[in-house]
Parts: structure tokens; sequence; C-alpha cells
């Protein structure tokens, strides 16, 4: 009888051991098992689980190298056994082998938890770090000791590295490449339009069908073969049941749109926002439940000359989230290519590699870029990280607010197509342009692209966007006699970096970019105002698939010759036209500039 009521009890005490070690496990399958057959056909319920239990469990499909969870789930787990363990020894009348098998389990799972619980805070979150790491390079135009503030964290301990990739090497435990080496003059071809002017523009007039929107991350600049030959677009995306239209075109100068549809031969019958069978990311996810991708990586083209018969060609740039030691990645994985058939079945296609002039934009993620540049912050160590502040930041200025990074531009002297992305100090409350991060963004693979962090010299003037915005504020109103106002909502949209130490300002009224501006960073040359003339509705639109370049745009150049000196600067500005008053106020700004940062040497 006594023998009975031990087994009894053993085998509960065994039940609610498993009970207490496989809840998790089971509810875990009891999820997929709900996503993959109740809602069968879902494709990104599947994928999304997945990716999800592999990201915050188990990297590489087992206990090595796991999350930081999967070690607190072991230590309840291993607690739950101690005090059921605990239980079965007050049990006075036990076998001796039952008592020594309850001692030496005790003791091994009270070392089992103890070690889990280290591997659960000895989560190290460096490792995102050092993947990024791999294919950065710090870019300084001085040796280690005479190295720019905002990089000398990392080159002050740094040692001699192999004078070809890397002339030093950091010190911390994040590889780091630092090179002794100026920013090459890339010569960056010039936009004609803001980003926000171009959604305004494609915005209106696209979409011929209800249900039909623009989807707004997909709107993407696309540089051309030449200067003033780059276009903007952006996918029709539909909704519902409704599928996708097409891909609106504006070349950024005109006042009036065109779009290539899916239609006849290249019918398209899915969308990015329908639902149930009409959804494309859920067929996107069944057919690649490899690959993700963001929706900044989503754009568009049209392949033909004329935009009646063009062929509307969609990129996705994809990634693939893969095991990086006790953590997970995103690498770059190619893109894929959508297009439509005389059916209206989406044909897709998966190219894993991408060779320059292959596309006419960018192939590579831009959110990966995002990534590669967060990740900077490590390469110093935790130490300067996290007491130093060490890293770049995208610019908050007003003007940049909304758009503050990762300009698709072309560079004059390769022909190829950069991710440039001007960058401020981390952790601080400096709008200087201290570094400029370039990626290459016109090929990609199966790995990451190197990005390369230009720091500038610390004896140049450094670029402050506002001060920037102030004097091309001031010089409109001196040559065109009107008053902008900058930031969200205001006239003067967006400054981006062009050609060698050139910023463009667009200046939008009602929605559409009326004139830009041309500022030298060091203040040497002088502005150049120029006004943009609208073509007539119904004009001539481009084809960037097409290969033949739009016309230049027409401008006309407001006045450049140099300002006379403000020598009423001193009376009372009420007494000022506003010309003399917007030439003092270019005039301080330059002064007040010049006085806060060092003197240039060379």
């Amino acid at each position: 009888m006594a023998r009975t009521r031990r087994s009894r009890f053993l085998w509960g005490r065994l039940a609610v051991l498993a009970v207490w070690w496989l809840w998790l496990p089971v509810l875990a399958l009891l999820v997929w098992a709900v996503k993959h057959f109740v809602f069968g056909g879902f494709g990104q319920q599947d994928q999304s689980y997945r990716l999800f239990l592999q990201s915050q469990f188990l990297p590489h499909g087992g206990p090595v190298h796991a999350t930081a969870l999967f070690w607190i789930w072991a230590t309840i787990g291993l607690i739950g056994t101690l005090v059921l363990v605990a239980d079965l020894a007050s049990e006075g009348d036990l076998p001796r082998w039952l008592n020594r098998l309850l001692a030496w389990t005790t003791s091994l799972t009270l070392l089992a938890s103890i070690g889990c619980t280290v591997m659960a805070f000895w989560d190290n979150d460096k490792d995102v770090g050092r993947y990024y790491a791999r294919a950065t390079v710090l870019d300084v135009p001085a040796a280690a000791a005479d190295a720019p503030a905002s990089a000398r964290p990392l080159t002050k301990n740094a040692r001699k590295g192999d004078g070809s990739r890397c002339d030093y090497l950091g010190a911390a435990d994040v590889p780091a490449c630092v090179k002794v080496r100026p920013m090459p003059n890339f010569d960056f071809e010039p936009r004609t339009a803001s980003y926000a002017a171009a959604a305004t523009a494609l915005k209106t007039g696209s979409a011929l069908a209800s249900g039909v929107s623009l989807m707004g991350h997909s709107i993407h600049y696309l540089p051309g073969k030449g200067q003033g030959h780059g276009v903007w677009t952006g996918v029709l995306d539909g909704s519902g049941s409704q599928p996708t239209e097409g891909v609106a075109v504006w070349d950024g100068t005109s006042n009036s749109n065109g779009a290539c549809e899916f239609k006849g031969d290249h019918s398209f019958d899915r969308a990015f926002g329908g639902n149930r069978a009409n959804s494309l990311r859920n067929l996107l996810a069944e057919r690649f439940p490899q690959l993700v991708y963001q929706d900044q990586d989503i754009w568009g083209y049209c392949d033909g000359a004329d935009l009646a018969t063009a062929k509307p060609v969609i990129v996705i740039a994809v990634t693939k989230q893969i095991a990086w030691h006790k953590r997970t990645v995103l690498r770059p994985d190619g893109v894929l290519l959508l297009t439509g058939s005389p059916s209206g079945k989406p044909v897709l296609e998966h190219r894993s590699t991408v060779r320059p002039g292959e596309l006419p934009g960018t192939v590579y993620p831009g959110s990966v870029v995002k990534d590669q540049i967060s990740a900077v912050q490590w390469l110093a160590g935790r130490g300067a990280k996290n007491r130093d502040g060490f890293g770049f930041s995208h610019t908050s200025t007003d003007t940049n607010a909304t758009n503050p990074g990762e300009y698709l531009l072309r560079s004059a002297t390769d022909g190829h197509y950069y991710y440039v992305t001007p960058l401020v100090p981390r952790n601080s409350t400096s709008e200087a342009i201290v570094a400029f991060a370039v990626v290459r963004a016109d090929e990609v693979d199966a790995d990451l692209n190197e990005l390369h962090v230009y720091v500038q010299s610390d004896t140049s003037r450094p670029v402050n966007l506002t001060e920037l915005s102030s004097r091309m504020v001031a010089w409109i109103a001196q040559q065109a006699n009107m008053t902008v106002s900058t930031g969200d909502g205001g006239n003067l949209q967006e400054i981006i970096p062009f050609g060698q130490g050139m910023w463009r300002g667009f200046v939008d009224i009602n929605g559409q970019t009326q004139d830009y501006i041309d500022v030298s960073g060091d203040g040497r040359t002088t502005p150049s105002l120029v006004n943009l003339r609208q073509s007539p509705p119904g004009g001539t639109q481009p084809s960037p698939g097409s290969g033949t370049p739009s016309p230049s745009p027409s401008a006309t150049t407001a006045p450049s010759a140099t300002p006379p000196a403000a020598t009423d600067c001193g009376g009372d500005p009420a007494k000022l036209t506003t010309a003399q008053l917007a030439q003092c106020v270019s005039a301080f700004s330059s002064a007040l500039a010049s006085r806060l940062q060092p003197t240039p040497t060379g």
C-alpha cells in the first residue's frame, strides 16, 4: 500500500514537472498550428511567427548561442525543478537510491540554474555591432593623433593595420577599421525637386480607380544617366480587392505626371494593401518565406519609352534573417522583381545578385544602411558608446526633419549610385555636419556593402544646416524679395549635398518646387537662386527604364554678383530696405559662424 502511494506521489510530481517545462513549447506549437491551419493561405502569419521564434529564442535552431529569453525560460524551469525535487525529498519513506538521486539532482539543478541565470544576463548586445562593423570603414583626414574630435575615442588607442584597407584597427573588442584618407570628390549630381514636392506631385492625378492610392514609402528618386535627368516614382497600390494599378512617374520640374499601368499583357491582380486572395504580401511570404523587406525598400519604374505601353516593374530590395552569435541580423539578399502577365498572375523573380546598371534605381536596402550607420556607435567599445556618446546621428534640423538622410545620388565621377547621409555627433545638440556616410546602392549580393564614414577635419569649417538655411532664406529675400519659412510645412523643405562642398535647398510653394538655391558650405562662393519654369500640363513624361534622357530643366539664375558690404547694419533696422536687411542677416550669420569655428590652416 505504501509503495503504491509513493509511486502515485512520484508520478504525480513528474507530471507536474513535465507541465512546468513543456507549457511554453506546447503553447508555441499550438499558436503555430492555429496560424498555419486555421489561417492557411495567409503566408505572413507563418513567416512572421517563425522569424519571431528564431530571433527571440533560438537563432541557430538549438541551445548553442541561444538568446536571453531562452535562458530565462530555462532558469525558471530549473527553479521549478528544484522546488519539486525538494518536495520529493521531504517524503521520509524513500529508498536510499532515490534519496541519493534526489541529492545529486538538486546539486546539478542548482548549478545549472546559476549557469542559465548568468547566460541570461550575459546577453552580448555588441553582437549586432560586430556584424555591421565587418563592413564599416571610418575614413579620417589625419593620422590617429590628429584625428577629428568626433573620431578620437576610436583612434586614440588604435593599433597599426595592414596599410591597405585599414591603416589603424580599433582597440575595442568590436572590429574597427580606420583609413587615413579624405573624402573623395564624388561630384554627386543634384536633384531638381524635394521629396515633399515629389510626394505631392505623385499623389495628385495619378490613380485612376477607386481604392488605389500612392504607396507613401515607395516614393523614390531615380538619378538617371546624367545631371537633370532624374525622375521620381511611386507605386500606385490597391486595397481590399482592388489590385495595384501601376507606377507613377514625375520628372521633378513639370506640373503634371504620368503612369504606366498594369494592364493587357502586363496585368497584375494583387496589391500590397489587398486582403485575402488579393494580398501581395501573403503571396510573397508564401513564395519566398526566407525573404523579408521594409516598405521603404519598395520602388517601381516604367520599362519603356512611352508610358502608354511601358511595362510597370516593382522592385523590392530584400533581406534575409540570419543567425549571428546570440542574435539575428538582417542580411541583404538581392532583389525581388514583380511584373504582370496576360493572365494577371504576378511574375515574381528573385535575383540574389545585381550588378551596376542592371536596374535604374537602388538595389541595396536603405533600411540596412540605417542599421549600419546606427551600429557605428559600437566601434570604440561599450564604454565610449555609453559614457562618451561615440557615434553619429542623422541631423534633426527642421528643414530636413522629415527626410534626414539616405539620399540616393549619382556620382558624376564614376557613374555609380550611392546612399549619401550627412551626420552630426551622436548624443549632442550640435547640428554641425561632421561626417558623411556613403554606401554603394546600385549593386547587391548576399552580403553587406561597405559603409564609409568620411569624417570631416576639425580645421575646416564644418557645415551647419541651420546656418545654411539662414543664409538661404536671407539670399532669397534679397534676390526675389520673398520671405520663406523653413521646416515641416514651410517653403524651404530640404537641404541636400551635391558636387564638391555644395548644398541645394528646395523652395516649395503649394506643394511644388518652384525654386532651388545652391550654396557652398564654406560660404566662399556666391549663392545661386534658380527658378524652375513649369511645363504645361500634358507635357512629355520621362521613363526611367527607357534609357532616353529627359530634357534638362529650364531655369533662370538670379544675379550672382557679390552683394555690397552691409555698411549700414549698425543703424536702425527699420530704416533698412528688404535687400539691405537680408545682406545684414547674411553677413551676421557668416561672421558668427567664422568666430565659432577654428580658422582653416590650409
